[in-house]
This record gives C-alpha cells, sequence and structure tokens, in this order.
C-alpha cells in the first residue's frame, strides 16, 4: 500500500533586523500593496507614503501614524524632517469656523512648519455659546479627552449688541463653558474666536442700535467684548478681526468675504487660519510657506503673513497668548511647579510646592531661617503624639526625637 505524502504549504515569515525591515521582508508583492519605507539602519523613515493612493504621512519612531500629519493627492508633503510641536485642539461655533474647511487650513499650515494639530469640533450653523452650553456632543466633546486648547466662537452679532444684553446673552454662558473646559482640561486653555465686522455693517440691526450701521461700529464693539471674555476667564484670543481690520485699513486689494458680506471667502479663512496658528504655537508667521495648491497667489499670502505678524506675533501679551508650558520642559503650566524655569523633574526638596528651580533651595543649601514644616511618626503619619517623631525642617534637615510628654 502507497502511503500519501502530505504537503502543508505553510506561509514563511521572514524576520528582519528591526520592525520596518520585518514588514518589508514580510510583504507580499500584491499591486497597490503598502510597504513602509525604511532608512539605512532599519528604522522607519519619517516620511512615508503609500503611492498607489496618493497619501503621506509622518510616523514616530515605532512606526505609528502622527495625527494629523496625513495629506492626500494634490495637498502637497508634509515635512516630517523636523521635530515639530503636536496639539490637540476643539473648535467649538458655527459656520464661520465651518466655513472653508478651516481646520484644514490650520492643520495644513502647521504640518508645512512640522507641528501637528490633532483636532475635533462642534460646529452648528447659527449656533451660539448659549445653545452650546446645552448641546450634548458638545459636552461629550470637552469632556471625553485632555485639550490643550478649546476655541469658542460665539454667533457673528451677539457680542456686537448692547452692553445689557451681551451681559445676559454672551458673557454667562462664555464664563460656563470656560469652567467646564477647567474642569476637565487640567492642562488646557480657552481661546476665544474674535470674528470680524460685517462688510457694510449690521444692516439688519442698524434701525434699532445705529453703532452697528457701519464695518467699524461693528467690529469695535466685537473687538471689545472678545477682550472682555478672554480677560474675565483668564483666556486667549485668536484675533482674526483685528487682522482683517488691518488688512482693510491698510489698503490691501484682498476680498476677505463671501458674496453675502458676513462669512469668510477662501482668503479670509486662510487669514484665520494664520492668525490661529500663530495664537496657538507662537511661532513667527513669516517662516509658514507659501503653498501653491492652495489657490492663492505668493504675493497676497506673504501679506497676510506679515499683517499676522505685526498684529499678533509681536504683540502677544495683548490677546494673552502664551504657550501652556512657558519653560518646555513637559510639564504644564497648571502643574508646574516652577512654570517659568525649565524642571522636568520638578524637584521640591523643602516639600512647599515650589520648585528648586524657582525658590533655590536643594540638598546642599543653608537656609538662614530655619523652621519646622512637618512632624510625623516612624510611619510617616502627621503626628503631634509622644513617642518617637521625625521632624523635618524647610532647610531639609530631619532630627529623630521621641517625646515623653
Amino acid at each position: 500500500m502507497k502511503k500519501l505524502l502530505i504537503l502543508l504549504i505553510i506561509p514563511l515569515l521572514v524576520l528582519g533586523q528591526t520592525p520596518c525591515l520585518d514588514e518589508v521582508a514580510n510583504s507580499i508583492g500584491l499591486i497597490g500593496e503598502y510597504v513602509p519605507q525604511c532608512e539605512d539602519d532599519g528604522s522607519y523613515s519619517p516620511l512615508q507614503c503609500w503611492s498607489s493612493t496618493g497619501y503621506c504621512w509622518c510616523v514616530d519612531e515605532d512606526g505609528n501614524e502622527i495625527p494629523g500629519s496625513s495629506l492626500g493627492p494634490g495637498e502637497g508633503i508634509p515635512n516630517c524632517n523636523e521635530e515639530g510641536d503636536s496639539l490637540n485642539v476643539l473648535f467649538i461655533g458655527n459656520s464661520y469656523t465651518a466655513s472653508n474647511n478651516l481646520l484644514n487650513i490650520i492643520s495644513s499650515i502647521a504640518i508645512s512648519m512640522g507641528d501637528y494639530i490633532s483636532s475635533e469640533s462642534s460646529l452648528v450653523g447659527g449656533a451660539t455659546l448659549e445653545s452650546h452650553t446645552n448641546n450634548n456632543n458638545t459636552i461629550n466633546l470637552i469632556e471625553e479627552m485632555n485639550w490643550d486648547y478649546v476655541v469658542l466662537q460665539e454667533q457673528s452679532q451677539y457680542p456686537s449688541f448692547p452692553l445689557w444684553q451681551v451681559e445676559q446673552d454672551v458673557f454667562p454662558y462664555a464664563s460656563e463653558l470656560n469652567d467646564l473646559i477647567n474642569q476637565y482640561n487640567v492642562c488646557g486653555n480657552t481661546v476665544f474666536f474674535m470674528t470680524w465686522g460685517r462688510e457694510n455693517g449690521d444692516q439688519t440691526n442698524c434701525p434699532n442700535w445705529p453703532p452697528v450701521c457701519t464695518y467699524e461700529g461693528m467690529d469695535d464693539l466685537l473687538r471689545e467684548r472678545y477682550l472682555i471674555m478672554a480677560n474675565d476667564n483668564n483666556a486667549l484670543v485668536s484675533p482674526v478681526g483685528a487682522v482683517w481690520r488691518f488688512i482693510r485699513e491698510s489698503g490691501y486689494n484682498m476680498d476677505l468675504y463671501s458674496s453675502d458680506e458676513s462669512h469668510p471667502s477662501f482668503l479670509g479663512s486662510y487669514v484665520a487660519g494664520v492668525c490661529f496658528y500663530t495664537t496657538l504655537f507662537q511661532k513667527n508667521p513669516l517662516e509658514i510657506p507659501w503653498n501653491p495648491d492652495l489657490g492663492l497667489s505668493e504675493s497676497n499670502v506673504e501679506l497676510i503673513h506679515e499683517a499676522v505678524k505685526i498684529i499678533v506675533f509681536d504683540n502677544l501679551e495683548e490677546w494673552n497668548i502664551e504657550s501652556n508650558d512657558i519653560d518646555g520642559d513637559g510639564i504644564c503650566n497648571n502643574l508646574d511647579n516652577c512654570p517659568e524655569n525649565y524642571n522636568p523633574l520638578q524637584e521640591d526638596f523643602n516639600f512647599d510646592d515650589i520648585g528648586d528651580a524657582c525658590d533655590g533651595i536643594g540638598l546642599h543649601d543653608n537656609i538662614k531661617n530655619k523652621y519646622l514644616i512637618k512632624r510625623i511618626d516612624v510611619l510617616g503619619r502627621d503626628t503631634n503624639m509622644k513617642g518617637l517623631i521625625i521632624e523635618i525642617y524647610n532647610d531639609g534637615s530631619v532630627e529623630k526625637k521621641y517625646v515623653i510628654k
């Protein structure tokens, strides 16, 4: 009786020296298959492209895609060779923010500078801050992750109404949303999106409220009220409206408005995008490269970058703009025990919640005015009882004592 020889074909798993080389070695050669690009040392190349789809993106050292870095056909190639900053940003507003896909414009600007934005949004046409306080999607987004910045944009006319009405219908809801942002985002900051006056004023409300009959009058009130909201809530301002004002008064031949004389044209949204990039990253807009794929002339782009530098970048303090990690040590300002001095280890030798980098107290420092700051038992519990105790002083010294009374 003959025996049958059965051959089992088992896929061959080839192991290289690195994960990237492993993926390359085990690709099966199908047309259109994605195969990662590796460096000479076998590590993942920072820039990855899938030629059959036309998409390119940036990856970290483990080959994981960096959020917000992907660009599709016709959108250019992301700059992955420089170590950039990455932010999580939530946008809350209405059609002014949604127009022309502003979030994508901001993201593309950031990528061109080697930075990255991972963003979400709650944008409802005609929405007010009050309506967002009752919007479950808005509330859930604020609460669901630790945002670096949350952008708030009010309905386009509301902040320019009489002050008594703004105090009733705008300010309370700006504060309510800001409080919620602070509650769920310990390292996050609120940013108010300062919008602009309508091209020829608010003609709808002009008969009953003359200050908004002109662009200048409406724009003045918007600027004033957005600054009040920011100052009252310890928040930042992205002064898009102020940049628009500068461009208009400088006589640049730019049409910032769409045909309704209210919403932004694509050019107007690009101005907003550069303004937001500068606000969020605090980087010089003159360094943003011209992207011909956006369809804007190089001369207009240069003028916009210059306007944002003059109004925003050169006057960060005027708009309360600062990094949420001033010293760049990886600890956000709200948690840093010495926020203006680089101290990633948060050393605090005398346990006074002020970092050694700020108070200058360390293991080998002498303090002239020595005083007791803590008395504990052998288990480390605060105590005033008799028996063996340990006393800790502000100079870092420790004394053991036996108290009999």
